[in-house]
């Protein structure tokens, strides 16, 4: 338990602030924009649109996650494998599963946390204001 802990910690210390800023402003494009547009509760069309796009970051988070757990590399190895030619063909998929950690070893989930900040925000704004 404690080793997962450490892990999750690693992940977050690991977050590109440049990257997860990019990621807000295009998530949060379309709330504000749908919110700016309309002529009355501009709060409601924000905190709906705004679980819209979270639900979407959520399932998309998900995937993201099986994908970071090793979840697709069969099909990734068999794929590339029928794909390329030469070097593909003779690495075995302990080599590729191996060198495919070592490339998620350190990602951060931004679709499935911003998705959980947006949740959040949006329960917020529609329960504190009422």
């Amino acid at each position: 338990m404690k080793q997962r802990i450490n892990k999750t910690m690693q992940r977050f210390h690991a977050m590109n602030p440049r990257l997860l800023i990019v990621q807000l402003i295009i998530t949060l494009a379309y709330p504000i924009a749908k919110a700016a547009i309309s002529e009355y509760n501009r709060l409601l069309i924000f905190t709906d649109s705004l679980t819209i796009i979270a639900a979407l970051l959520l399932i998309a988070g998900v995937l993201y996650s099986l994908y970071l757990h090793g979840d697709f590399d069969i099909s990734s190895f068999l794929f590339r494998r029928g794909a390329q030619r030469g070097q593909a063909r003779r690495q075995s998929f302990e080599t590729f599963k191996a060198n495919r950690r070592e490339e998620r070893e350190n990602s951060f989930n931004y679709p499935l946390f911003l998705g959980l900040v947006y949740i959040i925000v949006a329960l917020v704004l529609a329960y504190g204001f009422v």
